[in-house]
């Protein structure tokens, strides 16, 4: 079993789930583990030319009520090569971020749909200031050509264990490079604890 300390209210049902043999398979066959990217196949979202606390190329908002468990962030150079090397800054924050941004298509890993997100994927951000934590950063090359073996692709996933944003929180996603900011396909995918 996995150790939860949680806080007080939901942590018999937490415990109840995490506990469970395997409860990432458990929470998908309940249809709690969810997808998001972009509507249309080749849309593609830009990054900024900067960074700023309030200008997230991604947020994930876990409202109250609400637990999100981050299994995968990806991304990957496309379209407009960036102008210069591309900064990417992963970050969880124990605080609601959100202040406007475009919603993201999310889908059910069952895909029946048996329950909706409570979480929401949003691009294109502008984000209340602030700081949770970082969990990653990364610099890339600006290259959208694998003909030449640059790397242009990041995948996230955790490690060492589940991480839980307990809403309200956010789970935000910097990118950037001076001048032209990166241009991304993109995934990201959660699960959900009822």
């Amino acid at each position: 079993p996995i150790a939860v300390h949680p806080g007080p209210e939901p942590a018999s049902r937490w415990q109840e789930i995490l506990s469970k043999p395997d409860p990432l398979s458990w929470l998908s066959s309940e249809g709690r583990i969810f997808y998001a990217s972009d509507a249309d196949q080749d849309d593609k979202v830009t990054g900024q030319t900067s960074f700023a606390a309030t200008t997230p190329t991604f947020l994930l908002d876990v409202p109250t009520g609400s637990v999100a468990i981050p299994l995968l962030m990806r991304l990957f150079q496309t379209g407009t090569v960036a102008g210069g090397a591309v900064d990417v800054i992963v970050e969880f924050d124990n605080a609601a971020r959100f202040t406007s941004g475009t919603t993201e298509t999310i889908l059910s890993s069952r895909t029946d749909q048996p329950v909706p997100s409570t979480c929401t994927l949003y691009s294109t951000v502008t984000a209340a200031a602030g700081y949770g934590i970082r969990i990653a950063g990364y610099t890339l090359g600006q290259d959208v050509s694998p003909a030449e073996g640059a790397v242009n692709e990041i995948i996230w996933t955790p490690s060492a264990g589940l991480d839980l944003l307990v809403g309200p929180a956010a789970w935000l996603v910097y990118t950037y490079a001076a001048t032209t900011g990166p241009t991304w396909f993109w995934s990201f995918k959660w699960a959900a604890i009822p």
